[in-house]
C-alpha cells in the first residue's frame, strides 16, 4: 500500500505497469478523470467495487483501476475488506 500526495503519479505508475491496481475512495479532483482514461487508454480496467466498469462521472466513486489480470484478486480484496 502506497499513500501519495501526488494522484496523477500514482495513475501514471498503474498505466506504466508500475503499480497492481489502485483502489480509490470516494475520490475527487481535476486529476481523478484524467487518470481514468489514461489507464484505460494503458488497457486497464476501471469498475466500482461490485466489478461492473465505470462509463461516466459519480458524484462519489469508489473505484478499481488495475490491469485485467490483476481484477480478480483486487475484487476479492476490496469485498473482504468490506466485509471486516
Amino acid at each position: 500500500m502506497m499513500r501519495l500526495w501526488a494522484p496523477t503519479l500514482q495513475w501514471c505508475m498503474l498505466a506504466k505497469g508500475d503499480l497492481d491496481g489502485i483502489i480509490l475512495y470516494n475520490s475527487e479532483g481535476d486529476d481523478l478523470y484524467s487518470g481514468i482514461l489514461m489507464v484505460m487508454e494503458a488497457g486497464g480496467v476501471v469498475m466500482d467495487f461490485d466489478g461492473r466498469p465505470f462509463d461516466g462521472m459519480s458524484e462519489e466513486p469508489y473505484l478499481i483501476a488495475c490491469h485485467p489480470e490483476h481484477r480478480e484478486q483486487l475484487l476479492q480484496l476490496v469485498s473482504e475488506g468490506m466485509r471486516s
